[in-house]
């Protein structure tokens, strides 16, 4: 069985984006002693400033109740949180946007991405699907600029199950994703 890299209508940097924001906001990604500001909870003012290595700048609370309610945090890095809260953490539907001009909209849970969700990325590509301890895992679609779309189960952030790749000219190969890179089968 050969594989094909499908290169011609997606750029492996565009691949490569979909997968890597340049902004991270869950906890796992860092060492817990030096989480950024944006990936610990708006309230926990006491972790933030105790943790002296920080360098980012402490966020605000611009609107609202950030501790328990509804709100819209700023975080020191530009990175903007509205959406519901419960014990400063983020909790339920809300919205982030990320200082490089990502977006995630969707479900929170103890801080952290899980459940339905769409993340869309600056360059125009989205993901919408579910996430589960904050990356996209399970039934997932990628909708590509030139029409396209990947209907795969992800098994991890950069690994998916195969599924079928709707070309813009309706014309539908098996793919799936393998290190962040797209594999069709020929």
């Amino acid at each position: 069985m050969a594989r094909l890299l499908v290169g011609l209508n997606i750029s492996l940097f565009a691949l490569f984006l979909i997968f890597n924001c340049s902004s991270t906001e869950t906890k796992d990604t860092d060492p817990p002693s030096n989480p950024s500001s944006s990936e610990r909870g708006a309230g926990a003012s006491a972790s933030r400033s105790a943790n002296l290595d920080d360098n980012a700048e402490d966020g605000r609370c611009e609107s609202g109740n950030c501790e328990n309610g509804n709100g819209t945090y700023v975080y020191g890095n530009g990175d903007t949180y509205t959406g519901g809260f419960s014990s400063g953490l983020r909790e339920g539907k809300g919205k982030f946007s990320y200082k490089n001009g990502d977006k995630f909209e969707g479900i929170y849970v103890s801080d952290l991405k899980e459940g339905d969700g769409s993340y869309f990325y600056a360059n125009g590509i989205k993901i919408q699907g579910n996430f589960a301890s904050g990356i996209i895992k399970g039934l997932g679609k990628v909708y590509f600029l030139d029409g396209s779309i990947l209907e795969v189960e992800f098994k991890d952030s950069s690994n998916s199950n195969p599924g079928p790749y709707k070309r813009a000219d309706g014309t539908i190969t098996e793919c799936h994703l393998e290190n962040k890179a797209l594999i069709c089968v020929k």
